[in-house]
């Protein structure tokens, strides 16, 4: 009788430490994804200037033009400085890409962000990207590029 119920038994057993390895699994998985550095905080600057808006400047023919200088500061959960973050800048008629450096800065230089005749203003998609333990951490920002006052 004890071996008709240990063959009775074994599925049940089976099924307790399938259980127990995916609820193990699972917390490994977890912890690898939130362990390490990951993006917390970041900043812009224009020109130098923390402010997340571009004044261009109209020209002859109607568009409105600006070149300059962006830099993003990046920091951890920890408050320290993120570096190898990448930073890619898409719209008004640039792209451009640039990564963080072991003081968490990347510093991108723009020439002719464009608003065309007409536009009164635009944005430039800022994304960040940092590789994790399982896949990469991406966020989002932007920046507000915006026709000045002659």
């Amino acid at each position: 009788m004890k071996e008709e119920g240990a063959i009775v038994g074994l599925p049940l057993e089976i099924l307790i430490a399938v259980v127990v390895a995916a609820v193990a699994l699972a917390a490994i998985l977890s912890f690898m994804v939130t362990s390490g550095p990951q993006i917390n905080s970041w900043q812009i600057y224009v020109d130098g200037k923390l402010t997340k808006n571009i004044n261009a400047t109209t020209q002859p023919d109607g568009s409105a033009v600006w070149n300059g200088t962006i830099t993003i500061v990046v920091e951890d959960q920890n408050g320290h400085p993120l570096p190898n973050v990448k930073v890619l800048l898409d719209g008004c008629g640039v792209t451009a890409a640039g990564q963080t450096n072991a003081k968490g800065e990347a510093t991108i230089h723009l020439n002719n962000v464009t608003l065309p005749s007409g536009v009164t203003s635009d944005e430039i998609k800022v994304t960040l990207s940092y590789p994790g333990l399982i896949g990469e951490q991406t966020k989002s920002d932007s920046l507000t590029v915006i026709r000045a006052s002659p």
